[in-house]
């Protein structure tokens, strides 16, 4: 997806809930995914943990296997998450330059879906230059969906 500008919904900013810090390892995603969840859930987001903490397994999956293909092991990256009434915003930082890209399915190959995974799942998704001038920032919005309610009558 090309890039998109910060889009901020009308009922107004994204509040700053949740940053991590990780190495650009594997292991590092499943704590990192851990912690968000408590956090969502901790704020009344439950209900859609699982399609948030999801997307943001990908785009750390992603930053951690390309993004730092050629950078030392001891890397660090970023994830954070902002929300409101409306959206869920994951961003994740990595030091790499080159726009992540969707790669054809193949049965053969075990990787290569988290951009259709983040497509299907999200509102929208996009690619923001870093701010220093290299690495990039890949968010990933998410509605907030209110839990169906039952009625009685």
């Amino acid at each position: 997806m090309a890039a998109s500008p910060l889009s901020r919904p009308e009922s107004g900013r994204y509040e700053p809930r949740f940053d991590a810090v990780f190495p650009a390892d594997r292991a590092a995603i499943s704590p990192v995914r851990r912690r968000l969840r408590r956090f969502l859930e901790a704020d009344g987001l439950g209900h859609v943990a699982d399609d948030v903490v999801l997307a943001c397994s990908e785009l750390m999956a992603n930053a951690v296997v390309h993004g730092c293909r050629r950078f030392p092991p001891d890397t660090r990256l970023t994830v954070t998450a902002d929300w409101n009434d409306e959206q869920v915003r994951i961003t994740v930082h990595d030091p790499s330059d080159d726009e992540p890209r969707t790669l054809n399915p193949s049965s053969s190959r075990a990787d290569g879906r988290g951009l259709r995974i983040i497509s299907q799942l999200a509102k929208r998704w996009g690619v923001q230059p870093g701010t220093t001038g290299h690495g990039k920032a890949v968010w990933v919005e998410l509605d907030v969906r209110t839990p169906d309610c039952a009625v009685d009558s």
